[in-house]
């Protein structure tokens, strides 16, 4: 099992704020439009999939148990490995959607997440090209 918290280079005790600026380090490390190497991709997928599931508090709990398990060497509970399969391909197909998006507007995906989910619905294909657009301008200054 992958160890999201070596992934993101964060403490198993991190909060949602290091998480995400773990998170923003390491895509913009991976992002596609940044790393053209055959292993971004894969990268680019796992710290999706950490994101994914470190900030949301009840999958972080269930895979923080099954770290526990791991490290004792206890067989993990079933239902729990499934779960953690389950949200694997979740995260997989999360990867495949955010590899079509700007870095800059994957960097402002965290700031919009509540409870780990982040809120798809408002982002409307409308909404990111104003965001894209008026990150644009700002840097323009710089």
């Amino acid at each position: 099992m992958t160890n999201y918290y070596h992934l993101l280079d964060i403490d198993p005790k991190a909060d949602l704020n290091t998480i995400k600026k773990a998170f923003r380090r390491e895509v913009a490390i991976y992002h596609p439009d940044n790393n053209k190497s055959p292993e971004a991709k894969e990268r680019f997928a796992q710290i999706i999939e950490a994101f994914d599931i470190l900030s949301d508090t009840e999958k972080r709990k269930v895979y923080d148990e099954m770290l526990a398990f791991e490290s004792t060497n206890k067989p993990v509970i079933i239902e729990q490995k499934e779960q953690y399969e389950d949200w694997q391909k979740e995260a997989k197909t999360k990867s495949k959607k955010y590899e079509g998006f700007g870095l800059d507007e994957l960097l402002l995906l965290d700031i919009f997440v509540l409870n780990g989910e982040i809120l798809d619905s408002i982002f409307s294909d409308d909404l990111l090209d104003g965001i894209s657009d008026g990150i644009g301008e700002i840097f323009d200054l710089f």
